[in-house]
């Protein structure tokens, strides 16, 4: 079990897929969002396989794998509930990071920002998705740079947002990720249309 948690915790696999999906997200995410849809439904899933496992006291690396495949196959299918989880982690990481005391707010605020993207669905995602994979983009040059441990960030996922504030420098980068996966997205769409 010590070599899959290793492989899980492999720090440069683990900057390689940030950098890689935080580029794919902000370019075109909302092209791809059946496919984003479903890996937020994997990611899920393997977290909830794996808290299952140590409640029932077992950690058999088929059980993640299972219960991954299940959740990425439900949020394929309901793409729906990745909008709704994007729209309130993008809304929890904000709220979160200019009011970090107050968490009955910030879930309020995450669950109606949530329902919001699904009203406004077409350019919210669109601007949510290339600023979010903006972050992962920036977060990964964070770490290469620092040689910050990911497992940090996961541990305390309200420090990810200040990344993007660390240093005039990161922030620029993400700024210009962020308009420019933007306005990829809304070209993308657009061309879609016609």
């Amino acid at each position: 079990m010590d070599e899959w948690i290793e492989l899980i915790y492999n720090q440069p696999l683990l900057v390689s897929l940030l950098i890689l999906s935080g580029f794919a997200v902000c370019l075109a995410g909302y092209k791809i969002f059946r496919l984003y849809s479903a890996a937020i439904g994997f990611v899920i899933g393997i977290i909830v396989g794996y808290y299952v496992s140590i409640y029932f006291g077992f950690f058999p690396l088929i059980s993640f794998l299972i219960s991954g495949m299940i959740f990425a196959v439900v949020f394929w299918l309901i793409y729906r509930l990745g909008l709704f989880l994007t729209g309130a982690v993008v809304g929890y990481m904000f709220l979160s990071y200019l009011i970090p005391e107050r968490l009955l707010f910030v879930y309020v605020f995450a669950v109606l920002c949530g329902i919001l993207v699904l009203f406004i669905e077409r350019f919210l995602f669109i601007v949510i998705t290339a600023f979010l994979g903006a972050t992962a983009f920036v977060v990964a040059i964070y770490i290469l740079i620092t040689g910050t441990l990911v497992e940090e960030f996961l541990l305390e996922p309200r420090s990810i947002v200040s990344v993007a504030f660390s240093s005039p420098l990161m922030f620029l980068l993400w700024f210009t990720l962020g308009v420019l996966g933007t306005i990829s997205q809304l070209v993308l769409t657009r061309e879609e249309e016609k």
